[in-house]
């Protein structure tokens, strides 16, 4: 009996490490528009994200007297970086284009690309209520965009298609880290990682834009914090509850954004909006959903 309250209690405080990443990553989506309206852009804030993360949980490694070392295969590692680098690049980068809430519903897919990309590397037929959370979940995205859809930036959509890629990499990608893996080593290893990256990027057309308003220095900083919380506490979840309820419980974030988005943005929240957000959430809870099993029960000794 100890064990299985053991066993629900990890549970428990993996799901609630999830919820928590989830809403700050929802803070993170929302400032960094507001970081864009003072004249940043997704590539600068980027990497001023990536590289004050880095010197912050440097700081707090070095304070804490823990070791660096990590080990992990290069190529998942790489896929890993990849995967965060389009994830943030995409997502926080769509939101310049398009509304934060309509962002995010394109991004939300990912949580059905996860559970399509383990069908198709088990090589197991997909069930037909997940089949009909794709449906459903299609169907939302092209209620809420509506007729809205002609007027909207194409980059914003394919940032923000770009995101639910990277998202996804990075979930299955993360999965394959040894379970010992410290939480703020590998963050610190993946924001290093993903500085080096971005500057690469830098020579082919990309350019560092300082914010033009001193407020915009306040909205880096805070999507830095936010990130930096949420991101640890991804890398705590994905281990105790797996990489598909982690990402069941990240559809907590467009809550989290469309509320914020409703408050602070003064972005309208139209019925057939509400509709299609409804749709796309019923889907995500449909693909996880689960019949209960019957306990076997073992045949009676003579």
């Amino acid at each position: 009996m100890n064990r299985n309250f053991s066993m629900d209690r990890a549970q428990w405080v993996g799901r609630a490490i999830a919820l928590g990443a989830a809403i700050f990553y929802g803070f993170n989506t929302t400032l960094s528009k507001l970081a864009y309206d003072t004249g940043t852009t997704p590539v600068s804030l980027t990497f001023v994200r990536f590289a004050l993360s880095a010197v912050l949980l440097a700081a707090i490694l070095l304070l804490l007297g823990k070791s660096w070392r990590i080990r992990v295969a290069p190529a998942v590692f790489a896929a890993c970086v990849l995967g965060m680098v389009m994830t943030s690049i995409g997502h926080l980068g769509a939101v310049k284009f398009i509304p934060v809430s309509l962002s995010a519903i394109i991004f939300y897919t990912f949580p059905l690309l996860v559970i399509a990309w383990k069908r198709v590397a088990q090589r197991s037929p997909v069930a037909h209520r997940e089949l009909a959370a794709f449906v459903l979940a299609f169907a939302g995205i092209g209620i809420a965009l509506g007729p809205e859809f002609h007027t909207l930036d194409p980059v914003g959509i394919a940032l923000a298609a770009c995101g639910a890629c990277g998202a996804t990499l990075f979930i299955l990608s993360y999965e394959r880290f040894p379970p010992e893996t410290d939480a703020l080593v590998g963050t610190l290893w993946i924001m290093l990682a993903s500085v080096a990256f971005t500057l690469v990027a830098l020579p082919f057309g990309f350019d560092l834009v300082p914010p033009a308003q001193p407020v915009g220095w306040f909205y880096l900083v805070a999507v830095t914090l936010t990130s930096v919380v949420a991101f640890v506490f991804s890398l705590l979840a994905i281990p105790r509850i797996g990489g598909g309820t982690f990402a069941l419980f990240m559809n907590f974030e467009p809550v989290v954004i469309f509320m914020l988005a409703w408050f602070i943005l003064a972005e309208a929240m139209t019925p057939a909006r509400l509709l299609g957000i409804g749709l796309i959430v019923f889907a995500l809870f449909l693909s996880h959903w689960r019949l209960p099993r019957r306990r076997d029960t073992a045949p009676d000794s003579p």
